[in-house]
Order: structure tokens, then C-alpha cells, then sequence
């Protein structure tokens, strides 16, 4: 009796650490008492898969699994169109891009003018071939607060109260994804969203080279002035009428060397600075700010006049209580690192979104 007491026990454990281990939603349910969950994980499904290509040093497809092996977040939109309609609230899992994109080395072809990747495009392709545009360092440079993500999965936030969930309609979509969708949750409208992404592109787009400085090394310049570029149009910036700007504790950490210092900061609000000398520049425009160096950083004009990050850009001329030594100073102080905060800023160009 006693042998087939110890026999039974054994079987029930090995029952059940089989059944654990085969059914991980059976031993969730171990763990979390009394309260159903709400937010639960939930894996890219096999089906889907992302190409990322153009200038990197190699081309890489990743498909559901390899998905998975990325770290995911659950952010909760509110989304308004174009128009200003209001779409609905959501809640969405997905990977955060920076996430991705981290891993990948840019590479240029020898002959280009700037040989780093902080003047590159990163642009969202669609299966449809519809496409979202978005410069490299505002994927990269700036912080993790509500970040650029492929969803891979959507839940309509509806009433708890039972009787406004039987008439509720202010949720435009019901069904849940099928595919990756662009998110961009810090943004005011859906405009750069975008449904069933398949592919993720580096390229550079078309900058007046011949009229920008050229790169050099060590940094030995300095800026006085500052000149636009605006199509064919060349001419030196105006501060009249800019709004003026300052921030007094400016954390700045570099992307490669780590931390450099904490400051004050003051000059010229950039989202002012660029309505008064580009008149009629738009959201869709990117801008090219070059220092006397040649160093090149991209901005996306979403970024700057659509995003709360656009509202913490400067043109600095104030650098602890003293005017900066190299002269003009590029100041995007909401970044998380400060990369794109180059010395002798002497040239700024507008170049038109392509498709």
C-alpha cells in the first residue's frame, strides 16, 4: 500500500510540472491571486515579419520569433486625425523601435560628405507601400517617454460602467491588429501611424552639399552668423521677433562618452526661429543643421513643431551666464543624450519631404 501511495504522489508531480510547462497561461494563473489581469503578454505571431535594409552594414529580416526576443511595452494612446477627429482610445503591445534599431549599424558609402548617421532618414514602408518618415536621432537620441513603436497588438479602453458600455461608440476600431502598426504616441494626431509595416529603410536624403561646410577634424571654428538655405535661396538668419528661450538645468550626457555636465541655458526658441526665416515651412519639412565643422545632424519638422520635445529646442547664445566660445549653439535640451547638440552652429537648411 505504501509503495502505491509513493507511486501516486509521484505521478501528481509529474503531471503537474508537465502541465506547467507546457501550459504557461495555467501557471500565470498560479501566481497572480484573486485579481483577473488586464495587461497580459502576449507574443508576435508567427506570421508576421520585418525587413530592415538600405545604409546598414547588412540587410536583416526578422520574423515572429525573433521578434519575441525583444523587449515589448504596453502604452495606452488617445487619437485624434488629421482633422482633429476624435478616433479613440487604445491600448496598445509592441516594440519600442529603439529597441530594434539599437542593434543595427548605419553604414555610408565611402564617398559621402558626413560619414556619421546623425543626418539619416529612417523610413516605415507599408505593405501597401505607403511610408513614414522619421530622422534617425529622433528615434535614437531622444528619451523612452511614450516612444516610436510597432504594435503588434490592440485592445479598445471602453466604460467600466456597464450601462455607457452598451451605447458606447467613440472607438473607431473594434478589431485587433493583423500586422505591425506604427505608433507615435507622444505625437498630437495619427498622421506618421501607419498599419501593416513590413519594412524599416536608412537612407540620406538630398542635401546642398556643395554649400554646406565641408567636415573636418579636430573642432577649431567658431560662428558668428548663421545662414539659411532654402532651395536656391541662400541667406543670412533673422533673430527679430524669435521667441526667446532659456532652460535652467540642462542635463547633457553623450551617446558615446557619457556624462559631460549639468548647465543653464538661453537664446532663441527653435520652433520660433524656424517659422520666422523658413515662412510657410511645415511639419513635413526636415531640417539640416550643420555646424562650421561640418558636423550634420537631421530634424524632423514633426519633431520640432508637433511633439513636446520640439518645445525644449534653442539656438543658444547663452551658456552658463557666458556667450559660447565656438559661437552659435544647437540646443535640443528634452534629448536624453546630447549628441545633436553641436558647437558652431553656422547653417540650417530646409529640405522638403519625398516620397
Amino acid at each position: 500500500m505504501k509503495n502505491i501511495i509513493v507511486f501516486g504522489v509521484m505521478l501528481a508531480i509529474c503531471v503537474f510540472i508537465y502541465v506547467r510547462q507546457q501550459d504557461e497561461a495555467y501557471y500565470d494563473l498560479l501566481i497572480v491571486s484573486g485579481a483577473t489581469p488586464l495587461a497580459v503578454a502576449k507574443k508576435v505571431p508567427s506570421s508576421i515579419s520585418l525587413t530592415v535594409s538600405g545604409l546598414i552594414k547588412k540587410e536583416y529580416i526578422f520574423g515572429g520569433d525573433a521578434l519575441n526576443a525583444f523587449a515589448t511595452t504596453r502604452i495606452r494612446t488617445r487619437e485624434f486625425s488629421a482633422a482633429g477627429d476624435y478616433q479613440g482610445a487604445y491600448a496598445y503591445l509592441g516594440i519600442p523601435v529603439f529597441n530594434i534599431l539599437e542593434g543595427i549599424s548605419p553604414q555610408k558609402p565611402n564617398s559621402a560628405s558626413f560619414r556619421q548617421p546623425l543626418d539619416m532618414m529612417v523610413s516605415f514602408i507599408s505593405k501597401s507601400g505607403k511610408r513614414s518618415n522619421f530622422s534617425y536621432n529622433e528615434i535614437i537620441m531622444t528619451s523612452d517617454q511614450f516612444p516610436i513603436t510597432l504594435a503588434y497588438d490592440r485592445v479598445p479602453l471602453e466604460p467600466t460602467n456597464e450601462a455607457a458600455l452598451t451605447t458606447y461608440q467613440y472607438n473607431r476600431y473594434k478589431e485587433n491588429l493583423t500586422g505591425l502598426r506604427l505608433i507615435c504616441p507622444k505625437e498630437p494626431d495619427t498622421v506618421r501611424y501607419l498599419d501593416d509595416v513590413v519594412r524599416i529603410v536608412y537612407s540620406v536624403p538630398p542635401a546642398p552639399d556643395e554649400r554646406l561646410p565641408v567636415r573636418k577634424k579636430p573642432f577649431k571654428c567658431e560662428s558668428r552668423s548663421l545662414r539659411c538655405i532654402d532651395g536656391a535661396e541662400a541667406f543670412r538668419a533673422r533673430f527679430d521677433n524669435v521667441t526667446l528661450y532659456s532652460v535652467p538645468r540642462w542635463v547633457r550626457i553623450g551617446h558615446g562618452h557619457g556624462f559631460e555636465e549639468v548647465v543653464t541655458a538661453s537664446g532663441y526658441h527653435l520652433p520660433s526661429f524656424l517659422k520666422q526665416n523658413f515662412p510657410g515651412c511645415a511639419d513635413t519639412d526636415f531640417f539640416l543643421f550643420v555646424a562650421c565643422d561640418g558636423y550634420r545632424c537631421l530634424f524632423s519638422g514633426r519633431e520640432i513643431f508637433s511633439t513636446p520635445d520640439g518645445q525644449h529646442m534653442m539656438i543658444v547664445n547663452n551658456f552658463n551666464g557666458d556667450i559660447p566660445e565656438a559661437g552659435f549653439m544647437l540646443g535640443p535640451t528634452g534629448d536624453f543624450f546630447s549628441d545633436r547638440a553641436m558647437w558652431g552652429l553656422s547653417c540650417v537648411a530646409r529640405i522638403e519631404e519625398s516620397e
